[in-house]
């Protein structure tokens, strides 16, 4: 495992209290990452889909137990060939389609 592919756990960077709570799968259903989470350490579950093709999971881990368990997690998401991803920029209406930063709600569908 690399420091390239432990970082794209934290989606949204980190801060002085520790990494993001909030992670991004790349896989066809919700039923797989969940499979491949089961009893993961760390508190790590599916919080459901954020779009088509990325499904959004939390952690409920501190600083000092990111490090220890996140390759765990990391691992275990491999193995099921799942990807984790940064979070992926939701497109605005009316905009011109362009991509933005900003927050999707995961159970919205934009309407």
């Amino acid at each position: 495992m690399n420091d390239q592919s432990i970082r794209a756990g934290r989606a949204a960077g980190s801060d002085e209290t520790g990494p993001t709570r909030r992670f991004y799968v790349r896989a066809g259903s919700i039923n797989a990452v969940r499979r491949a989470l089961h009893r993961a350490p760390g508190g790590a579950k599916v919080v459901g889909r954020y779009d088509r093709e990325t499904i959004e999971c939390q952690h409920t881990m501190n600083s000092l137990s990111y490090g220890r368990h996140w390759p765990v997690i990391h691992s275990r998401l491999e193995k099921c060939g799942l990807r984790v991803v940064a979070a992926p920029l939701p497109i605005i209406e009316g905009d011109g389609g362009e991509e933005r930063p900003g927050h999707h709600d995961a159970g919205s569908d934009g309407r």
